[in-house]
C-alpha cells in the first residue's frame, strides 16, 4: 500500500469551524476539503497566497468550468 505524506496543522476555532461546515455542507472530510484548497493555491511573486473560487463537492473539471 502506497503511504501518504501526513501533515498536521493547527487551525484557529473560527477557521476549524469554516473547514467544517464546508466540508459537511460538500459531503466531504475536513482533510480532503484542505487537500483540494492546497491542490488550487497558488504563491506570486510578492508571496501572497491566494485560491480561486472552486464548489468542494464538485470533480475537479466541473467546478473549473464553472
Amino acid at each position: 500500500m502506497e503511504e501518504k505524506p501526513h501533515r498536521t496543522a493547527l487551525l484557529s476555532a473560527p477557521a476549524g469551524r469554516r473547514i467544517r461546515t464546508a466540508a459537511a455542507r460538500a459531503g466531504l472530510t475536513p482533510h480532503e476539503i484542505l487537500a483540494r484548497l492546497v491542490e488550487r493555491a497558488t504563491v506570486d511573486d510578492d508571496g501572497a497566497v491566494s485560491v480561486a473560487p472552486f464548489t468542494p463537492g464538485l470533480t475537479a473539471v466541473a467546478s473549473e468550468e464553472r
